[in-house]
């Protein structure tokens, strides 16, 4: 897959958000898109997904089988079964192999027990495990994840990343922005960032952003909520998360899990904390 030129703008009179970006989209790519709030990456990404015509510049060979997953899904007045059944039978799929695919999808990220569910009562970490699932369901050639990872659990996060590993490894296409500056970093088969409208080549600083770092006694375990932890030599847990996801974080946990104390909470640039 291929752009060429590509640029964007939301209306005529308005200046262009994309100008005259180049990406080239091999097979075996996992591609990360870098860049400041506005800056464009997710118009990037709904263009390459194809819910977006560019403005100018071209697109070709956009695999058929291509599937983009929101930092969100809304809150959907349909059971997370029937909503991934009829979204199996748009693409093609068979009764039994959307059931088969919706369930073995639901139990890899240990959402099985919310099939009978409203989406719309969901968590916000459990609804996005049903937009990946709904993303997987046509085994897609081309995978857009758009700050997929965001309301996930830990376990959630590290089986999207493994997904991702293995689209890649399979001759697919993935394409990803992530506010952790180490999502998928050794991975990654190249990395970009966007800056005032034109896509260049970035390094490792381009994705640097302050992190917390929140340590909790006795804290709940596994670990089920956003965050990467790492168990300490006490026996607290230390929680490393995007620095403006921390106060919903502590909300959280101090509302579900009255018997956990926060020791400490301090900010660190650049990303993970070394053990």
């Amino acid at each position: 897959m291929l752009l060429t030129g590509v640029g964007y703008r939301y209306s005529r009179r308005a200046p262009w958000v994309l100008e005259k970006v180049d990406l080239d989209l091999a097979p075996g790519a996992l591609i990360r898109i870098g860049g400041y709030n506005g800056s464009g990456k997710s118009t990037l990404l709904r263009i390459v997904a194809g819910a977006h015509r560019p403005g100018r510049g071209r697109v070709t060979d956009r695999p058929d089988r291509t599937a983009y997953v929101p930092g969100q899904l809304p809150a959907l007045p349909f059971k997370v079964q029937d909503y991934l059944a009829h979204l199996g039978r748009i693409q093609g799929l068979t009764s039994g192999e959307s059931e088969a695919r919706l369930q073995a999808g639901l139990e890899r990220f240990e959402a099985a027990g919310y099939r009978k569910h409203r989406i719309g009562d969901l968590s916000r970490g459990t609804a996005q495990k049903v937009a990946i699932v709904q993303a997987l369901l046509g085994e897609p050639e081309l995978l857009i994840l758009d700050e997929a990872w965001t309301s996930l659990d830990s376990a959630g996060q590290a089986e999207l990343d493994s997904v991702a590993r293995e689209l890649r490894d399979g001759g697919g296409v993935v394409v990803y922005v992530d506010h952790d500056p180490q999502r998928l970093a050794e991975d990654a088969t190249a990395a970009y960032v966007l800056r005032d409208g034109v896509l260049l080549a970035a390094s490792a600083a381009d994705f640097a952003v302050p992190m917390a770092v929140i340590d909790f006694e006795d804290a709940p375990d596994p670990w089920p909520l956003p965050g990467q932890p790492r168990a300490l030599a006490d026996g607290a847990l230390r929680v490393t998360i995007l620095a403006e996801h921390s106060d919903r974080l502590l909300r959280d946990v101090l509302s579900a899990y009255p018997n956990t104390h926060v020791r400490t909470v301090r900010t660190v640039e650049g990303g993970r904390e070394n053990p």
